[in-house]
C-alpha cells in the first residue's frame, strides 16, 4: 500500500514540478533586435540596452545585434549610448518579441566631467595599458595572415528641398520617395549609389614590412560601374586599418593622437563608467573626451580587458571641430581578439566617413567600409619575392556569382537595409535620365561608346586635320565579343 502511494506521490510531485517550470517559462519576456544610428543606418555596437527601472541589461555586438531575458515584470525597454539621444519602447510582457531602435545623435549636449577628490580610478587603468602595450600591439608579430571580408557602401546623404528641385533628381523622385525601405521607421532619407563586396587573402611579414592582398572574389554594384577592374584593386581591405596601439593615427593626412598614446594624460580626460563582460573576457568601460578642443583628438569609448590591459573594443569619433576640409564626421570602431601569441588582432572594423553639403544646393555623402578578419595564422612568414605584388587578383574573381553562393563567402548576412540597397541601385540604373548621364560619363572616361558587341570611338580621334585633306571625320572600332 505504501508502495503505490510513494509511486503516486512521486507521479504527482513530477507533473507539479513541470507546471511550475512551464509557468515560470511562460511568464519569461525575450526580447531580441537591432540598434543602428538614424542617420546613416549603421549598426550601433555596445549599445546599452535594460528594462526601464530594473538594472536587467546587455549591450550590443558588433552588428548591434542583442538579446535580452527577464521573469520580472516589466513594461518597457530603454536603449542608450554615449552621444545619442536615449529611446524608450513599450513591450509586451511574458513572450518572446522583436524590438529594434533608430538613434539620433544628441549633437547638442556636452559630456559632463565631475571632478572627485583622489586619483580619477582610470589613470590606473591607462597605466597598466601603456606598459602591457608592447605584449598585446599586433607590431610584436613577425608576420601574420588572415581571411578578410570587405564591404563598402557610398550614399547620397543630407538630400534637401533644393537638391530634389534639380532636373536630374526631379527624374527619379520616385526613388526619393521610396528610400523609406533603407532609411526605417525614424531614419533620415540617403540615397545608395555605389555598393561592393571582396573576399582577400591577407599576408604582412615585418622586417621589413612588406604586405599583400590576393583578392579571391569581388562583386561591385553601383550607378555607372559594369567592368570594376580598377575599382577592384582599390577596395579590397587595403584602405588603412587603424592600429590604436600607435601613439599617433595618420587621418586625411592629420596626425590624430590615440586615446592609449603613451602621453595619453596630456590629450584626454577619461570617465570610468562600467565593467562587465565581453564574451569570454571582464573588461572595464572607460569613456574619453579631449581635454582642449583644439586638439586632434577622439571622443568616445574603449573596453579594456582586466587580464591582459589590452584593447578589448574601441568607438571613436571625430567631428567638424578637426577641420577635415568638407569632412563633416569620422566615426572608427574596432574590435580585436588575441591571437595564439599573446598579440591582439583586429577581427572587425567599421569606419565612417561623412562629408557635409557643398553648398545648400547640394547634397551629402556617406562612406562606410566594414571588414572582417578570420582563420588567423601567425610568425609564419612567406618568402620576401612573395610580397612583390602588393595586390593581386584571380583570374576569376570577378567572374558573376548568384546570392547564394556569396551567403557562404560573407562573414555576416546581410542586413535587410544592404539587400535594399542592392535592390534600389538596380532601380537607379533603368531609370533613362541616369542611364544617359551613366552613357556619358563612360565615354568621357573610356573614349569608346558601345553598340550591341562592339564599341566605336576613340572620341579624341573622331576629328582629325591635315595640311593636304583638312578636316577629316574617323572612327575605330573595337570588337570585344
Amino acid at each position: 500500500m505504501s508502495s503505490k502511494f510513494s509511486i503516486k506521490f512521486f507521479s504527482l510531485f513530477i507533473s507539479s514540478l513541470f507546471l511550475i517550470v512551464g509557468f515560470v517559462q511562460a511568464q519569461e519576456t525575450t526580447i531580441q533586435g537591432k540598434v543602428i544610428d538614424a542617420a546613416s543606418g549603421d549598426p550601433i555596437p555596445f549599445a546599452n540596452i535594460i528594462f526601464k527601472g530594473t538594472s536587467i541589461g546587455t549591450t550590443t555586438d558588433f552588428e548591434g545585434n542583442y538579446l535580452l531575458k527577464t521573469s520580472n515584470p516589466a513594461d518597457s525597454i530603454l536603449a542608450s549610448y554615449i552621444g545619442y539621444k536615449p529611446r524608450t519602447k513599450a513591450i509586451v510582457k511574458s513572450i518572446k518579441q522583436t524590438v529594434n531602435f533608430q538613434l539620433e545623435e544628441d549633437v547638442t549636449s556636452l559630456q559632463e566631467v565631475v571632478i572627485k577628490a583622489g586619483e580619477n580610478p582610470a589613470f590606473e587603468i591607462l597605466r597598466r595599458v601603456v606598459r602591457n602595450k608592447n605584449n598585446n600591439d599586433k607590431r610584436k608579430l613577425i608576420a601574420y595572415e588572415y581571411d578578410t571580408y570587405t564591404k563598402i557602401e557610398i550614399d547620397v546623404d543630407n538630400i534637401s528641398d533644393k537638391f530634389r528641385e534639380k532636373k536630374i533628381v526631379k527624374q527619379i523622385t520616385q526613388v526619393l520617395d521610396s528610400i523609406d525601405r533603407i532609411a526605417g521607421e525614424d531614419g533620415k532619407p540617403i540615397l545608395p549609389v555605389f555598393m561592393t563586396e571582396s573576399v582577400s587573402k591577407i599576408y604582412y611579414r615585418d622586417n621589413p614590412s612588406l604586405k599583400k592582398e590576393h583578392i579571391l572574389k569581388t562583386k561591385i554594384n553601383g550607378v555607372g560601374v559594369e567592368d570594376g577592374t580598377t575599382i577592384t584593386q582599390m577596395i579590397g581591405s587595403s584602405f588603412q586599418e587603424y592600429n590604436f596601439y600607435q601613439n599617433w593615427l595618420n587621418i586625411l593626412n592629420k596626425e590624430f593622437v590615440s586615446p592609449i598614446a603613451d602621453g595619453w594624460r596630456i590629450y584626454y580626460d577619461y570617465d570610468l563608467t562600467d565593467s562587465l563582460y565581453i564574451g569570454d573576457d571582464f573588461c572595464y568601460r572607460l569613456d574619453f573626451f579631449p581635454r582642449s578642443p583644439m586638439d586632434l583628438a577622439f571622443t568616445g569609448t574603449i573596453w579594456i580587458t582586466r587580464d591582459e590591459y589590452a584593447l578589448k573594443q574601441i568607438d571613436a569619433s571625430m567631428g567638424k571641430q578637426a577641420n577635415l576640409n568638407f569632412v563633416d564626421k569620422i566615426r572608427i570602431q574596432q574590435e580585436l581578439g588575441k591571437t595564439d601569441l599573446g598579440p591582439w588582432l583586429p577581427i572587425k572594423n567599421r569606419v565612417l566617413i561623412d562629408v557635409g553639403q557643398i553648398g545648400k544646393e547640394n547634397a551629402g555623402m556617406l562612406a562606410k567600409f566594414y571588414t572582417s578578419n578570420k582563420n588567423i595564422i601567425t610568425n609564419q612568414p612567406r618568402p620576401q619575392p612573395f610580397y612583390e605584388r602588393t595586390i593581386e587578383m584571380a583570374e576569376d574573381a570577378r567572374m558573376f556569382e548568384g546570392d547564394q553562393y556569396w551567403e557562404t563567402l560573407r562573414h555576416e548576412p546581410l542586413s535587410e537595409t544592404e539587400k535594399n540597397v542592392y535592390k534600389m541601385m538596380d532601380t537607379l540604373r533603368n531609370i533613362p535620365v541616369v542611364k544617359t548621364y551613366t552613357e556619358i560619363i563612360k565615354v568621357a572616361l573610356d573614349g569608346y561608346y558601345r553598340f550591341d558587341k562592339i564599341e566605336v570611338g576613340s572620341y579624341i580621334g573622331l576629328l582629325a586635320w591635315n595640311d593636304i585633306e583638312g578636316v577629316r571625320v574617323q572612327a575605330g572600332i573595337k570588337n570585344f565579343v
